[in-house]
């Protein structure tokens, strides 16, 4: 009816919280844009609006009291009453549209009883009414005049037409003689009483000049003539024998053609404003018989016309009989006229279609459609249909074309176009995953760029494509000249140079592209310009550098290996004598002196060769699976000694167990080692900071370290510090045996070494990052057991997880079946309401962000216990306060408790 925040009293009323009748109250309601009052269960009238005066021509005080239906006798034995009694009786509510004659206006009527009586919302709809007839009229009338056999017949359908549908209540014809028009008592007219019956016997055999008065108007202008109210009127000659048959109101509706004068003549019991009269409708009925009377064989050439078309030309009854055909629905469908008259068309449709074409017929809809018929012979043809309705006949005049042809041609450019459209998608996923663009440039200045190198360089897709001055911006200065000659020589030359090129994107990204091209020739073979690709490839050279690098620890650690075990084979020997020497000389100290010296430098030498071993992992190792950040948190005490004034250590461990296989010595030495690197590179100052975190698995954040994106659940173990940083260069070199940057006799070089070979041995990742004048951090990847005993509860039970960040669902998914559940991630709102009405039981985790249910939604679950909402840490969301809510960040000891 209306809308905005008087539509919601509109429903506040309607559900039964009748509004006390006081100012406040009343402004509301009266400021309701739809007309509406209140009464009680005798139907007597307790309220009405501003909007139901105007609709029902009284003032409120004249209404409020009344009974609607002894004090407005004009409804009685209407719908009015009828549908009133209806609601009252049948307790549900009533919607109807009636026309109310005192009011000459439609009114639609919604009645809603209440417990104390009923709310009726009334509506003037009578111009949408009038459009409605008007139209209907009108498509009644041309169709009448378009099939009418005889002229006299479309005559005699009119006037029957518009008298039964207009306020015009009399209506008959007069013809032209020798400048005069008179009545041909054969010729159709429509009355409505004795009266009016009289009035044609008078006007029969009495001839009017066209020369003179209203007439000469007529004939001249070709134009309608409207007398709204005859009382008034000074021209109309038989004025005095219309008013004494009762009628008020008159038009003559010319039809000239050649030469000849017709006139339709209706006078009404009624004054008629012009828009009552209906007078464009009129206008139009007067043009199109204007049309008919011009063809003096109309039937003829009608006939003719229906013979003699291609389209297909029926008409059939309301049930779809079959009772005309022309020669082109044999031709089409190859059915002859006498096989298919009074049978039903539906029996030569396909049975797909049986509906479709029933709905459209019985709807009386002019807009055309199509459909499938079976021929003959048992083919297919699609046959495109306007149809048409003859209320008097009862008949649907049908026009189909044949587009079987048209249709299969259309059928075969849409399955071009899917699979372009497929192509085009099958090229742009490609190009997305291979972070590869085309381009091509044309020497007139034409550009197009495909959509991955919008993504490659961060340009909007509403950005122009930049022309080469445009693009070379984007490369560092130092690197210009060289594309610069580049592309002078593909100008000159028509050669295109395969190269690499460092740019900056336009969001501030540095990238590497492998650019690739060729000559752009026309259909005459001319050198027009260019086409080509771009590619990304700094993952790739920057995962090229990583492997090199891990190749190269693997060979100087395979060297360190081998040269170690041949170093302790002579180290072992020399041991040995000095053993032996040492026995030997106990009689003279000054010499075991020199034996006690030696032998603690083959001591040392073993130690330097243990670290080696380790390098190269093959130091055996005695793992065993713990909890990664006890260990380091029992060994804190250790790491805190190597702090001073200047230099502070903290630590931030995993709530989470993070149960790993490892060699807890071996995992001991190599924190100790990382933090006294990171307390010797801040000499003027700084913090230490050691903490371990989850990594879930996954490709996120992995693909720059070779080999850690196939790594399942991992543990980081993380060394922060605010040093001075280490440039390419070192950090090339870091775990190189004896490589330091330290002052000489403050370091072996062996440090690093030794953690690379552990974190190696333990089937583990180590990845650094430094920035100079920044700090560095090692982070050390060891992948979590999957011993169930230790690291997993065996719930065996379901959880609904909607978190649509990728990030989040990933790490919480991890931590759920940790936990032991089987995750299912969904990623619609109503789909999870669905679940939990029907499964209470089970577990579910929304993120607020996804949450649009008013709190009277979550009244529908049995279990409200077992939902959890991860929420802001600084959120006002208004949730049910019975509701669980898991603030982030949250921990893994949060969501254990919240969940058992």
């Amino acid at each position: 009816m209306s809308s905005g925040k008087s539509n919601k009293s509109s429903e506040q009323v309607v559900s039964g919280q009748t509004p006390e009748t006081n100012q406040e109250s009343s402004l509301v309601f009266d400021h309701i844009p739809d007309a509406f009052i209140f009464a009680d269960l005798d139907w007597n009238l307790t309220y009405v609006n501003e909007k139901a005066e105007e609709v029902l021509r009284r003032p409120k005080e004249s209404l409020i009291g009344k009974n609607i239906l002894t004090d407005f006798p004009r409804t009685v034995g209407t719908d009015f009453e009828t549908q009133y009694k209806k609601a009252k009786e049948t307790g549900k509510p009533c919607i109807f549209e009636a026309f109310f004659e005192p009011f000459n206006s439609w009114i639609e009527v919604r009645i809603y009883p209440r417990p104390d009586g009923f709310l009726v919302y009334y509506l003037d709809i009578t111009q949408r009414k009038k459009r409605e007839i008007s139209w209907a009229i009108g498509e009644s009338l041309l169709w009448d005049i378009s099939t009418s056999d005889t002229l006299s017949s479309a005559f005699e359908k009119v006037l029957k037409t518009l008298i039964k549908n207009t306020p015009w209540t009399y209506g008959q014809i007069w013809r032209s003689k020798d400048n005069t028009v008179y009545i041909n008592e054969e010729d159709p007219y429509v009355y409505g009483s004795d009266f009016q019956l009289l009035f044609r016997k008078e006007s029969i055999n009495k001839f009017f000049s066209t020369k003179e008065g209203i007439l000469k108007k007529v004939s001249e202008s070709g134009e309608l003539y409207f007398i709204p109210d005859l009382v008034v009127d000074t021209e109309l000659k038989r004025k005095d024998a219309a008013l004494a048959a009762g009628f008020r109101s008159w038009i003559g509706i010319p039809i000239l053609s050649d030469g000849r004068f017709y006139e339709i003549e209706l006078l009404s019991e009624r004054v008629l404003n012009p828009e009552e009269a209906y007078l464009d409708l009129l206008g139009v009925v007067s043009k199109r018989f204007a049309e008919i009377v011009s063809r003096r064989v109309a039937d003829e050439e009608r006939k003719a016309l229906i013979e003699l078309s291609s389209e297909i030309i029926v008409t059939i009854g309301l049930d779809c009989i079959i009772r005309k055909t022309n020669p082109a629905f044999q031709k089409v469908l190859g059915y002859e006229r006498k096989y298919v008259k009074n049978k039903s068309l539906l029996e030569f449709i396909h049975p797909d279609d049986i509906e479709l074409t029933k709905a459209k017929i019985a709807s009386g809809s002019k807009e055309g459609f199509e459909n499938r018929y079976i021929t003959k012979y048992g083919q297919l043809r699609y046959i495109y249909w306007n149809i048409s309705h003859s209320p008097e006949s009862g008949s649907v005049f049908c026009i189909g074309r044949d587009i079987t042809e048209d249709r299969l041609t259309i059928l075969k450019l849409e399955s071009f176009a899917d699979q372009l459209n497929v192509n085009r998608e099958q090229l742009y996923n490609a190009q997305k995953l291979a972070k590869m663009g085309s381009w091509t440039m044309e020497f007139d200045g034409k550009v197009s760029w495909s959509p991955g190198l919008y993504e490659i360089f961060g340009l909007e897709p509403n950005d122009s494509p930049p022309g080469f001055e445009d693009f070379i911006q984007f490369i560092p200065p130092e690197d210009r000249d060289r594309i610069s000659q580049n592309y002078e020589k593909f100008l000159t030359q028509g050669t295109f140079e395969e190269t690499e090129l460092h740019i900056v994107s336009k969001d501030g990204i540095e990238k590497i592209l492998s650019v690739k091209g060729e000559g752009l020739l026309n259909r005459n073979g001319k050198f027009i310009g260019g086409t080509g690709t771009m590619q990304d490839i700094t993952e790739e050279k920057e995962w090229n550098d990583s492997l090199r690098q891990l190749q190269k620890m693997e060979a100087v650690g395979q060297l360190a290996g081998g040269m170690a075990h041949d170093f302790n084979n002579l180290l072992n020997i020399i041991l040995a004598n000095l053993d032996l020497l040492e026995l030997n000389l106990r009689e003279t100290p000054e010499l075991l002196k020199r034996v006690f010296s030696a032998q603690d430098a083959v001591r040392r030498g073993a130690e330097l060769n243990r670290r080696l071993l380790a390098f190269s992992r093959k130091q055996a190792l005695n793992p065993e699976q713990a909890d990664v950040s006890h260990v380091i948190s029992d060994f804190a005490d250790i790491l805190t000694r190597i702090r001073n004034d200047i230099v502070s250590i903290e630590f931030c461990f995993e709530e989470f167990p993070m149960i790993c296989s490892f060699e807890k010595n071996g995992l001991e030495n190599a924190i100790l080692n990382l933090c006294l690197n990171s307390r010797d590179a801040m000499p003027h100052g700084g913090k230490i900071l050691v903490s371990t975190g989850f990594s879930p698995a996954g490709k996120e954040h992995r693909s720059m370290i070779p080999g850690f994106v196939d790594m399942e659940d991992a543990c980081i173990i993380s060394v922060r510090d605010e040093g001075s940083g280490m440039d390419d260069r070192v950090l090339e070199r870091l775990f190189e045996p004896f490589f330091t940057t330290k002052q000489s006799g403050k370091g072996t070089g062996l440090g690093m070494p030794m953690v690379y070979g552990f974190v190696k041995q333990s089937n583990g990742m180590v990845h650094v990052h430094s920035e100079i004048g920044k700090g560095t951090c090692i982070e050390i990847f060891l992948p979590l057991s999957r011993s169930p005993e230790i690291a997993y509860e065996n719930r065996n039970e379901k959880i609904l997880v909607l978190e649509k960040n990728l990030k989040g669902q990933t790490y919480l998914a991890a931590l759920l079946r940790r936990l032991g559940f089987e995750i299912f991630p969904i990623y619609d709102l109503q789909e999870a309401k669905t679940i939990l009405e029907n499964y209470p039981e089970m577990y579910a985790i929304f993120s607020e962000e996804e949450i649009v249910f008013e709190n009277s939604d979550w009244k529908l679950f049995k279990n409200k216990d077992r939902i959890i909402i991860i929420s802001e840490w600084n959120s006002k969301t208004d949730l049910d306060p019975s509701l669980n809510v898991l603030k982030r960040p949250y921990t893994w000891t949060k969501l254990k408790k919240m969940l058992t």
